[in-house]
């Protein structure tokens, strides 16, 4: 039996491509090399995919590429949208060729923060209070969207554009006059704007590897986050080395743990995930607080999901390896 060829995608044309950069190349760097021989696949800022050296092309021709040297599995390292939207899942469906994580329907539920929130919702699952709030609306009747806002959430609040990643188009106005300029700034990204009470707690986060076909997923432990300058975990906060005091496993009582890892697999299953995800959270008076998932978390050196694998006894290669696995079963 021959290595196997994986394909992994990386950067793409949304606003996380220089990150997704990162990951697919921690993920190329790291695959066993008597096991796995990896592809590495970048699409460009504009679109065009690049296999190994070959020159830049477009999408079909690609395809057709990645099939005709064998590749027997994508992993995708893709961030946010046109990458973790189910968008590119669907186009590997339809050809046949499994990936990890997530399936179509479940990765376009997940980047929609209104949508995967009314589903946590509707399972209990405890979630900020919040509004939905259109452009059409803002610019129809501005006083009354901000009369809403003062009395059903309050200030600070948080605004989200709902289909972005690593904290993208999100602000925390502290005050109604940084409100308006806020708010315009997340409607660059998008037509609709979530807007969430603002939750005054410790910021928590919890994978769940659910790599093989047939078992229960697996709450991986706990990371508890602590900016050490900013606001927020915001982009910065996220991918700059030493920006972020992250503790795994979370100094927190046994009990507390368990109900965020509880929390974080009851996502995982309502949303219809696979392979892995990582739920945030906001513990505030030791209840946790659902805030989203992500179906393909980061895969960089500073990441929050290799690290709890690795508290786990997961090494990196290794957790590779279970998702690539994982990915080809449930295909077959």
């Amino acid at each position: 039996m021959g290595k196997t060829k994986v394909a992994v995608l990386m950067g793409g044309v949304s606003s996380e491509h220089d990150v997704s950069l990162r990951s697919g190349a921690m993920v190329a760097g790291n695959l066993d090399r008597q096991t796995y021989e990896p592809v590495p696949v970048i699409i460009t800022k504009t679109g065009a995919w690049k296999i190994l050296d070959t020159r830049p092309c477009g999408i079909l021709e690609a395809l057709a590429h990645l099939q005709a040297i064998g590749v027997n599995c994508v992993f995708i390292a893709l961030h946010g949208p046109h990458g973790e939207d189910g968008r590119i899942q669907g186009l590997f469906d339809t050809i046949g060729m499994p990936y990890t994580g997530s399936g179509c329907g479940a990765s376009a539920l997940a980047i929609d923060k209104i949508r995967s929130k009314a589903v946590a919702r509707n399972a209990g699952i405890p979630v900020a209070r919040d509004l939905v709030v259109t452009r059409a609306q803002w610019d129809a009747n501005p006083e009354e969207i901000l009369k809403r806002v003062h009395s059903e959430l309050g200030f600070p609040c948080v605004l989200k554009s709902p289909c972005q990643g690593s904290s993208i188009g999100m602000a925390i106005p502290r005050e109604l006059p940084e409100f308006r300029h806020a708010l315009l700034n997340v409607f660059a990204f998008d037509d609709t704007i979530l807007i969430e009470e603002f939750l005054d707690g410790l910021e928590v986060t919890c994978g769940v590897l659910d790599a093989t076909p047939g078992e229960p997923p697996q709450a991986l432990p706990v990371t508890e986050i602590r900016p050490v300058n900013a606001a927020f975990f915001d982009y910065n906060a996220k991918y700059t080395p030493g920006a972020t005091e992250e503790i795994t496993p979370a100094r927190l009582s046994p009990e507390i743990t368990a109900s965020i890892q509880d929390m974080a697999v009851r996502a995982h299953t309502e949303i219809g995930c696979r392979g892995l995800s990582r739920s945030d959270m906001i513990l505030v008076n030791d209840r946790p607080v659902w805030i989203e998932v992500n179906t393909i978390p980061g895969m960089t050196e500073t990441s929050l999901f290799p690290q709890a694998a690795a508290a786990a006894g997961i090494a990196f290669p290794e957790l590779l390896d279970r998702l690539i696995r994982g990915a080809r079963k449930q295909a077959h």
